[in-house]
C-alpha cells in the first residue's frame, strides 16, 4: 500500500506541477523513440501474409456474375520490412488477370496455379507460397423466357353470398424473365397468379407483383400484373309456381297429383331480385316420368327470364298417388 502511494505521488509530481512545456518535451521524446525504433525495425527482413489484387476477363455481353467474384489472394512473401511497407501500403499492385474461357461451366479456380504469374510481377520480394487455396466462381450465362399469366379465380374467397359476375381482366397475359440460366429454367411455362385477399365484397382490383424465383438478379417485365373483376351479392329466392301436365296416357285419371304448384329454389343478384316475369317461367310433369312403383316426380323448367339464364334452379319434386281401378 505504501509503495502504491510512493508511485502516486511521483507521478503527480512530475505531472501536475510541471509546466505545459514539460509535457511537450516529454511527448516529443516518445514520439522521437517510437520513430527510431520503427525505421530501424524496417531495416530487418520479415516473412508476411498479403492480399494481392486478381481480376478476372470474360465476355460479359451474355453472362452475368450471380456471386460477387473474389478481388484478391492471400500470398506468403519474404522481404526487407522497407519493401514489404511499400508492397502493402504505398504502390498500387497491378492486379493479377485471370482468363476465364468458359465462365458458365468454370467454377473455381486453383490458387496454385496464379503462382507463376505473381511470381513473375515480384520485385524486391520473395513468393513463399498462394495461401489462398480456392477461388470461387458463380458465372452463368444469360437467359430469357417467357411465361403464360392465368389468375387463380379458384382460390378467391369471397365474402358470404357474393360471388364473381365478371371475366377476370390481366393487364397482361404473358411475362418476359431475364436473368441467370440456372434461375430462369426454374420459372414454369405458365404461372398461376394469386391473391392473399378475402373476404372480398367489392370490385376487385390488385397488382399482384410477380416473383423473382430466388433469385434478385432475375429481371421481370413486366414486375407487376393488375388483376381485376366485379362481384356481386347474391340472395336466396323461392318461388311456388303452377305447372302443366305433358304427354298424357289415356289412364291419366289413375294418377292424382297431391301438390298443385311446384317449387323452384335459386339465387339472383341482390339488386335484380323481384325485377323478373313470373310469366317468363314454365314448368311442366311429364307423365312418362311417372312411374305406377313411384309416389314422386320431378319437374321440368322448360323455360325462365333471362336474367336467370346463368342460374343454379333447383325444382323439388312432386308427390302424386297412382291407383289402378
Amino acid at each position: 500500500m505504501k509503495l502504491f502511494e510512493k508511485i502516486s505521488d511521483w507521478l503527480s509530481n512530475i505531472l501536475l506541477p510541471m509546466s505545459n512545456e514539460t509535457i511537450k518535451v516529454v511527448v516529443l521524446c516518445i514520439v522521437t523513440a517510437t520513430t527510431f525504433w520503427f525505421f530501424n525495425a524496417l531495416n530487418d527482413n520479415y516473412t508476411t501474409r498479403i492480399s494481392y489484387p486478381i481480376e478476372f476477363n470474360y465476355p460479359d455481353s451474355a453472362m452475368v456474375v450471380v456471386e460477387e467474384l473474389p478481388d484478391n489472394v492471400k500470398i506468403n512473401v519474404s522481404g526487407g520490412g522497407w519493401n514489404l511497407l511499400r508492397k502493402t501500403f504505398w504502390f498500387t499492385i497491378d492486379p493479377v488477370v485471370i482468363e476465364l474461357e468458359d465462365p458458365a461451366n468454370e467454377k473455381f479456380v486453383l490458387g496454385s496455379t496464379l503462382y507463376p504469374t505473381i511470381s513473375d510481377q515480384m520485385t524486391e520480394i520473395q513468393l513463399n507460397f498462394i495461401e489462398t487455396d480456392t477461388l470461387w466462381v458463380a458465372i452463368d450465362s444469360l437467359k430469357q423466357q417467357k411465361s403464360v399469366l392465368k389468375f387463380d379465380s379458384a382460390a378467391v374467397k369471397l365474402a358470404s353470398n357474393f360471388r364473381i359476375t365478371s371475366s377476370i381482366s390481366l393487364s397482361t397475359d404473358t411475362a418476359i424473365f431475364t436473368g441467370p440460366k440456372r434461375f430462369v429454367d426454374s420459372i414454369p411455362s405458365e404461372i398461376i397468379l394469386k391473391t392473399k385477399k378475402d373476404a372480398i365484397d367489392s370490385d376487385f382490383k390488385e397488382d399482384i407483383m410477380l416473383s423473382t424465383f430466388g433469385s434478385s438478379l432475375v429481371r421481370r417485365n413486366p414486375v407487376e400484373v393488375e388483376v381485376r373483376f366485379q362481384v356481386a351479392r347474391f340472395i336466396n329466392q323461392e318461388l311456388m309456381l303452377p305447372f302443366k301436365m305433358i304427354n298424357v296416357p289415356t289412364d291419366s285419371f289413375n294418377y292424382k297429383m297431391i301438390d298443385s304448384l311446384a317449387t323452384l329454389k335459386f339465387q339472383i343478384r341482390e339488386e335484380l331480385a323481384n325485377q323478373y316475369n313470373l310469366d317468363s317461367f314454365s314448368i311442366v310433369v311429364d307423365y312418362e316420368l311417372m312411374s305406377p312403383n313411384d309416389s314422386t316426380v320431378i319437374p321440368i323448367l322448360e323455360s325462365s327470364p333471362n336474367m336467370l339464364k346463368a342460374t343454379d334452379i333447383k325444382l323439388d319434386t312432386l308427390n302424386y298417388n297412382y291407383s289402378k281401378n
